[in-house]
């Protein structure tokens, strides 16, 4: 089974090679952005979609003075976990009010949620028949999108994930058609982000990279993009998280942005597909549970990730060539566990767990991974239930 994936996963690293996969034009301000739908797009009516939260900031209330000559309709009834009632709510106001251009800003939840909604207008099929990979077989309603946190790298990528509250299952969707045409990357928006956002968006940017940096369907430019993104991650995200420093925020939107195309080439592994089972099962936010599982997930590698880490620290100028590969990745481990302390990111989930919900996740971890993630090597139902019961403090 392991060999047939292996084979297939090879096929799917070399069809990469013939899918266009467009990078979004890079706005830097809202009078750019303003001048971009002036002169680009030929419509009246614009929907900002956002969270509550969102929704209250200086930022979103200048985004929507300065298309007052547009029709504006503002939505913010995305939740934290967007699922599919809630966004099917979304496409029917967008469709009721003839909604022309979507603009997203907010968090990644926001920004996957409106990479569906566009998509679920022009395509007539549901939502979970969405599911996987090159299902969506019409071009999404057009859609800008403004990240106000720096770490999910949803402004950039070809995913999106849903969750489905009934199965409390989360549905990863991938198409090269869910890339946005533009985004705007302006620190400005992240003035007002709690803290806590900060610290798990970050981390959540770096799981991106490094789990794309790792696995076995990396190309030279997601290799350099992952250690771009490192680097700047290691760089200014404690500075991002400890002042309003905005050169510390922008290069963390660029972190971002780097290891979302890092991962959308290179796909991740399974710090996330951990962390989406648990998700899906206990509602705790994304980023932190990637802030939490990446250290575990690495450890549990072991030496199958030593040449790959060494090389890594070797880039960044962490390491001296002397330094042995086993130590390169307990130091490179290390360093992510003090950030986590430096960032206040509580490792403790205190989870209530029991044989039944571990052996779901365990189930849904497995289907996630499949064929598609081509993780370092495949973890057995032992390994994974060990995993489970570290990471969620299991007595």
């Amino acid at each position: 089974m392991i060999i047939i994936k292996r084979i297939i996963q090879k096929l799917m690293y070399l069809m990469m090679f013939f899918i266009k996969f467009r990078e979004p034009i890079i706005l830097s301000n809202l009078d750019e952005l303003k001048d971009t739908i002036d002169n680009k797009y030929h419509i009246k009516n614009i929907l900002i979609l956002s969270g509550k939260r969102v929704k209250e900031t200086d930022y979103y209330k200048n985004l929507v003075n300065k298309l007052n000559n547009y029709s504006i309709s503002c939505y913010d009834e995305i939740p934290s976990d967007p699922d599919l009632q809630s966004i099917e709510k979304a496409v029917q106001y967008s469709i009721d009010n003839k909604i022309e251009l979507i603009i997203a800003i907010g968090g990644g939840s926001t920004m996957d949620a409106c990479k569906i909604i566009a998509s679920r207008i022009t395509n007539n099929i549901s939502i979970p028949k969405m599911r996987g990979m090159l299902k969506i077989k019409k071009q999404p309603l057009d859609f800008i999108l403004i990240p106000t946190t720096a770490g999910t790298g949803s402004e950039c990528t070809v995913a999106s994930v849903v969750s489905d509250l009934d199965n409390n299952q989360k549905y990863a969707i991938s198409d090269p058609k869910l890339i946005p045409y533009y985004t705007v990357l302006d620190p400005l928006s992240q003035i007002t982000l709690p803290k806590f956002f900060i610290a798990t968006t970050g981390m959540d940017a770096l799981t991106h990279a490094v789990e794309a940096y790792i696995g076995k369907a990396t190309t030279k430019k997601t290799r350099k993009d992952s250690i771009d993104a490192i680097r700047l991650i290691f760089d200014n995200l404690y500075l991002s998280y400890t002042t309003p420093d905005l050169e510390a925020k922008k290069n963390m939107q660029i972190a971002s942005y780097k290891a979302g195309l890092a991962f959308t080439r290179s796909y991740v592994g399974y710090v996330h597909a951990i962390s989406h089972s648990i998700a899906a099962n206990y509602h705790l936010s994304h980023g932190y549970l990637n802030a939490v599982i990446l250290p575990y997930v690495l450890n549990e590698y072991n030496n199958k990730i030593d040449k790959k880490i060494y090389k890594l620290m070797l880039a960044l100028n962490y390491i001296d060539k002397d330094t042995s590969k086993r130590d390169a990745t307990i130091k490179f481990i290390s360093m992510i566990k003090e950030l986590n302390q430096k960032l206040d990111i509580d490792e403790s989930l205190n989870l209530d767990l029991n044989d039944e919900v571990v052996n779901k996740m365990i189930i849904h971890c497995k289907k996630e991974v499949g064929y598609l993630y081509p993780v370092v090597c495949y973890f057995n139902d032992k390994t994974l239930k060990k995993l489970y019961n570290i990471i969620g403090n299991k007595k």
